[in-house]
């Protein structure tokens, strides 16, 4: 096996699989796995170090919820990773080793909610430490950045922060992607993964909508400040073409609805208007109104 083509062709390949789910993997497509030579292998299984059949280094390691195992990124860039079990040489802990000696990149999957993953890739195991049952492991800029694969090599080499710099950068970005994977998953769960302005149900074209973004105060990722919003009503949310009340009713702005244009203008923007977007199932998940009250604010200022 050829791991460096196998792991190239399997970043690409969850690249484009993001691009469907919204970056949330489930166990399930997981064990299905990834199609590569003529085989599918097998991307996670019952243990958190997965080895599929024919490997002997891992595919993946996965953090579940509420787990056995302290497992995460620290806030210099570094993934803590628990060996299995007590025993430094059982099978897997040697294939994560063998991993760390011939510097292979992994993927390491974040449990979001019960059998559903965010990835972080690719990851390489960077120390091994068989006296405290723990792997180190970090990002590769390489992939990340699409830059020379000998980067990660001379950085690894660098005695002037660089290292710690990059990985503190990367893993910020990557804790942010994980926390909105997170967000969108319960905010699209609450809204019954449909567009609460349109209904559309097909999940690959919706999205989970801040009603204050994140960088302000009162943006936290909490279903009661997220909407489950198609991209189209998405992006006429957050352009201000389409507003809701506090009373959860739609208006259009009024040049808008002054306008004159196809049948997307007409049924997909202005017959919004006076309508009330689809609450949640559960009261505790409705839209804050006072959110929505700010939020209306700017709406009616770009009127």
């Amino acid at each position: 096996m050829d791991y460096n083509a196998f792991f190239t062709s399997l970043f690409l390949w969850l690249k484009e699989q993001e691009t469907r789910n919204g970056g949330i993997f489930d166990f399930r497509d997981l064990v299905a796995g990834f199609p590569y030579n003529g085989r599918t292998i097998s991307l996670a299984g019952p243990t958190g170090i997965w080895i599929p059949k024919g490997f002997d280094v891992p595919v993946s390691l996965r953090t579940v919820m509420k787990g056995p195992y302290d497992d995460g990124f620290s806030e210099d860039g570094i993934l803590n990773y628990r060996y299995r079990g007590d025993d430094p040489e059982h099978r897997d802990n040697r294939a994560m080793r063998k991993a760390f000696l011939s510097k292979t990149p992994l993927v390491y999957f974040s449990a979001v909610k019960p059998g559903r993953y965010a990835a972080a890739y690719p990851v390489r195991i960077i120390n091994d430490y068989p006296d405290r049952l723990t792997v180190e492991a970090a990002l590769d800029p390489a992939f990340v950045f699409d830059t020379q694969p000998g980067l990660f090599d001379s950085m690894l080499k660098a005695t002037d922060g660089a290292v710690f710099n990059v990985r503190r950068y990367l893993t910020r970005e990557v804790k942010v992607r994980l926390h909105q994977s997170a967000f969108r998953e319960y905010v699209l769960d609450a809204y019954s993964r449909s567009c609460t302005v349109c209904r559309l149900k097909h999940p690959e074209l919706l999205d989970a909508a801040h009603i204050i973004p994140d960088a302000e105060e009162s943006g936290e990722p909490v279903i009661p400040n997220g909407l489950a919003l198609c991209k189209i009503h998405h992006s006429a949310y957050d352009q201000n073409i389409i507003g809701i009340t506090p009373d959860y009713e739609l208006k259009v702005r009024g040049d808008v609805l002054d306008e004159s244009d196809g049948p997307m203008l007409e049924w997909g923007l202005k017959k919004l208007e006076g309508q009330r977007i689809v609450l949640p199932r559960h009261r505790e998940d409705y839209p804050d109104r006072d959110r929505l009250a700010k939020r209306f604010g700017e709406f009616g200022r770009a009127g």
